[in-house]
This record gives structure tokens, C-alpha cells and sequence, in this order.
């Protein structure tokens, strides 16, 4: 068999960044994935936004994950020969006056004031209503999610560090005293963490961990008269891909859960871009996933209570690209230090696998 110090399932956000932090600091990594068409991390936007909500509330933890996303983002640029990160202003149009009411509010407190300014430059009034306002944020940026994913995919694989391949956790992985055999594909490695997005509903070992997962939808439009290349927010959000081609969403939709877009969220969609859009648009195409959203509202990581080879990094949701790189960095730092590499590593309660979930006795052997 290959040997290999951690075998990661799952190429979405999380397991694509766990996998170069994992590569930076020695590790051998192989990376395996089911290469299906349609996922979320696949259709995600990739937006980070330091401000938030119809609340206009700054992103959790912003000023620690927006650093970290940044640096990595452009580090691996630099490494693959790819450029698919850009730091670029957003501008965000107040859908009512209660929003403008709200902003009149936060605007006051200095860390909120920093991250926006006026539109510079103004919003064209041929292309957009704004009726009761609007500002711009600055500290903002947009990754071009499927080149990331290519990029790093290719990567990985110059060294044989990635494997299309389709694993059930509990028939393929055999576990013993001195890791986890995968006979299958023909590998032993010390550590296998589970990064497998709403496919981890069905992993035996992390039964426990709670999600509330939610579709959304995305449509894809042509804009021929749109020369706005600003990503703009109003209720939903209009991000320019190429050319005259744009990205237009987003909803959560928590009862029907599949990949099938709708009419209804089409038209709903439609209805809303054109609160705020004065232009003619066509519809190009439209896709839907589901977003991995734990009950909590966050990620989680971390290794499992009974058996420390098993880790789980899943639940990135909606804001995967500003958060993936931050955990990638701890969840390294957790399984270098079981490896005695480091010293103890503390996670935070919110995100820590064993707070947020009861995995003791979760075994498929057992169960």
C-alpha cells in the first residue's frame, strides 16, 4: 500500500485548504474525491462580505478570518500559477428605510466605520434604483471558486497528492492500531479527516453532528448594458463573472433539500433583481446545491473523542471562502500537535467537534 500521513475526503473549500496547509507544513497528503458535477463549494459565489444581513452586522470573527483568507488565497495563487482571488469593493443598496435607519445606527461605532465608505465611484442611476441609499465596503473580495478548485486539484496531483474515487467511510476504511488501510485504492495513512459537505449526514462516525442544511439557487444572466463590475447587495446579490455574464443570489430553501433548481425560486429571484435593476437581462442558466449548514450556524472541526485518526471539517455554508483557510490552519495545528509536533491546541467552543456533538460510542462496528 501507499503510504500517506493523512488521506483527505472531499475536495470542496474546506478540504482543498486543509490540504495546502497540511502540504506547507510536511505533511503527505493524498486528496480524494467523488468529482461530483453539482456541489456547493462548486457553485458557491465565492463572496466575502465584511458586512452582513439585513441587521447590517460585520461577519463573524471578520477581523481574524479576513487576514487569513487573504494571505492564503494569494499564497496559493502564487504557487499554482493561477490567479483566481481578487480584493474588489462591494456596494450595497438599502432595500427600505429600515435598513437605512439601521445603518444611520452602526455607522457610528468605529470597526464598523472602517470597512465602508460612498461609492466611489457613484452607482450609475441608469443602471440602479437606490432609493433609500447605499454604501460601499471595502474590505471585500471574490473568489473564482471552480478555477480555485481546478488549480489546487492540479496541483496536488503533479505529486499523486489527488484521487478521483468514490469511498463509503464505512466499508472501505479499515481501522487498526496503526491507522486506516484503504484497500480499495490501495492506502494506509495515519490520519483520514472527512471534509465531504452534506454527504457527512451519512457518515457512521459523526452521526451526532447536528446540520440544518439548506439549498440555494443561483441564476446565471447576461446584462448587455451593465458596465458594473462592483459586486452589488440588495436583498440578493449581482456578481459579475465575465464579459456581460453575471451571478445572481441567493436563497436558503430548508425543505427541499436536492440539487433540482425551481421555477418558483427563478421567479423569485427575478423578481428581486429587478427591484433595484434597471436594465434588460436574460437568463443564461440556473443551478442549485445544498449548503452544508450545521444547527449552529458554523463550522466544526476537530478530531473524534474514540478514535483521534478520524478528524471532521464540514459546515462552512454560505461562508465558506472567507472561513475555510482560518480552520484549515487550526485543524493542521490540531493533528500536528496529536502527532506531538505541538504543544496542546485549543478550540474554540463554537467550532470544536467534541462541544458541539455527543460522538462518544459512534461507531459503525458498533451500531
Amino acid at each position: 500500500m501507499v503510504e500517506f500521513d493523512c488521506l483527505v475526503i472531499g475536495q470542496g473549500l474546506a478540504g482543498t485548504a486543509l490540504a495546502w496547509f497540511l502540504r506547507w507544513t510536511g505533511v503527505r497528503v493524498l486528496v480524494v474525491d467523488r468529482e461530483e458535477r453539482i456541489t456547493s463549494s462548486k457553485i458557491a459565489a465565492g463572496l466575502i462580505t465584511p458586512i452582513t444581513g439585513q441587521r447590517l452586522i460585520k461577519s463573524w470573527r471578520f477581523d481574524d478570518l479576513w487576514p487569513a483568507a487573504e494571505s492564503f488565497y494569494r499564497r496559493v495563487e502564487i504557487e499554482s500559477g493561477s490567479l483566481f482571488f481578487h480584493q474588489i469593493p462591494m456596494a450595497r443598496l438599502f432595500s427600505n428605510s429600515s435598513e437605512a435607519e439601521v445603518f444611520s445606527e452602526r455607522v457610528m461605532a468605529a470597526d464598523f466605520r472602517r470597512l465602508i465608505r460612498e461609492p466611489q465611484p457613484p452607482l450609475d442611476r441608469s443602471s440602479f434604483k437606490s432609493d433609500h441609499g447605499e454604501f460601499e465596503m471595502t474590505t471585500s473580495g471574490q473568489l473564482n471558486v471552480i478555477q480555485y478548485l481546478a488549480a489546487s486539484r492540479n496541483y496536488f496531483a503533479r505529486d499523486r497528492g489527488y484521487l478521483a474515487a468514490d469511498l463509503d467511510p464505512e466499508r472501505d476504511l479499515k481501522i487498526n492500531e496503526f491507522g486506516i488501510d484503504v484497500p480499495r485504492i490501495g492506502v494506509h495513512a495515519r490520519h483520514v479527516i472527512f471534509c465531504q459537505g452534506i454527504d457527512a449526514i451519512r457518515n457512521p462516525w459523526f452521526r451526532a453532528v447536528r446540520f440544518r442544511p439548506a439549498k440555494g439557487e443561483i441564476l446565471t444572466v447576461r446584462i448587455p448594458e451593465l458596465l458594473e463590475k462592483r459586486v452589488i447587495h440588495s436583498g440578493i446579490w449581482l456578481a459579475h463573472v465575465e464579459r456581460d455574464l453575471y451571478r445572481v443570489g441567493s436563497n436558503y430553501e430548508w425543505n427541499q433539500l436536492d440539487n433540482v433548481p425551481t421555477e418558483k425560486t427563478r421567479e423569485e429571484l427575478v423578481r428581486r433583481l429587478t427591484l433595484f435593476l434597471r436594465l434588460p437581462f436574460e437568463i443564461i442558466d440556473q443551478h442549485a446545491a445544498i449548503r452544508p449548514i450545521h444547527r449552529n450556524q458554523y463550522p466544526v472541526i476537530g478530531l473524534h473523542p474514540d478514535n483521534e485518526r478520524l478528524g471532521y471539517f464540514n459546515g462552512l455554508g454560505s461562508k465558506g471562502t472567507l472561513q475555510a483557510p482560518y480552520f484549515a490552519n487550526l485543524l493542521t495545528r490540531v493533528l500536528l500537535a496529536h502527532q506531538g509536533d505541538y504543544g496542546r491546541i485549543t478550540i474554540d467552543h463554537e467550532v470544536d467537534l467534541n462541544h458541539r456533538a455527543e460522538l462518544r460510542g459512534c461507531h459503525p462496528w458498533l451500531n
